[in-house]
């Protein structure tokens, strides 16, 4: 009903819902120029206090809309991921025929979603696995690395107040993806705590013809080297 009233200027309802929020915004502002206007000291220590306790108000209420997008980028990566299955993995691995049934399907599809888990980095990024590069697109978690190779989906991605948040403040706005994208898993997430990253220099990336990359070698819990993985990034600061 929104879009079809005119009223709405073709506006969703999660545009409008964040109009109170830019208004919130601009409380500052005019506080500092009434500030700037007062002469009275004691007028001016009051309006001081009130300044600071709207510009503390706004930051935690920044803080819970930047947790918000975070979360909700957590539940669409989890709605979207496909765990390949252990025969996937392992086409040549034996299973006995009264375990197939239980292993068709990983037990891990519901660990992407955790309310203290953030979302650092995500991007594309090449990868020399089989000595060709293929595209990888990766995401950065603060617990885990997530190595996906991704496809296009079908559902459409709808808009979020959370979005909407991030186009009222200063610091810009990320560009909405239409299209619902697929993440399959590469092999296995990456704790953070079982690798190491050796930054290829330019002496190392002019000998093997691999600019602007990095080896990622991964370890077990017995300091076994158990997977290596050669990325090469767009530039050196995307590095």
């Amino acid at each position: 009903w929104c879009n079809r009233d005119p009223r709405c200027k073709k506006l969703q309802l999660t545009d409008l819902l964040v109009a109170p929020v830019q208004h919130i915004m601009k409380v500052p502002l005019i506080l500092k120029e009434v500030e700037s206007r007062t002469e009275e000291p004691s007028e001016r220590e009051l309006i001081t206090q009130i300044l600071e306790v709207e510009e503390n108000s706004i930051r935690e209420l920044d803080d819970k809309m930047k947790w918000l997008k975070n979360f909700e980028r957590l539940l669409e990566i989890q709605r979207n991921i496909v765990w390949p299955s252990v025969f996937e993995l392992d086409p040549k691995i034996y299973v006995p025929e009264f375990l197939k049934p239980a292993l068709t399907r990983q037990p891990c599809d519901r660990i992407i979603v955790s309310p203290r888990r953030q979302i650092i980095n995500e991007g594309l990024l090449q990868i020399w696995d089989s000595g060709k590069p293929q595209e990888m697109y990766v995401v950065l978690f603060d617990d885990m690395l997530l190595l996906t190779r991704r496809k296009k989906g079908l559902s459409k991605k709808k808009s979020s107040l959370s979005e909407n948040w991030a186009s009222s403040c200063s610091r810009g706005s990320t560009s909405s993806n239409e299209t619902s994208m697929r993440y399959v898993v590469y092999k296995q997430p990456l704790s953070l705590d079982r690798f190491f990253i050796h930054d290829v220099s330019v002496v190392e990336s002019a000998s093997c013809r691999l600019e602007s990359a990095f080896v990622l070698v991964s370890l077990n819990r017995f300091q076994q080297v158990v997977t290596i993985h050669t990325f090469q990034a767009p530039s050196d600061q995307a590095k």
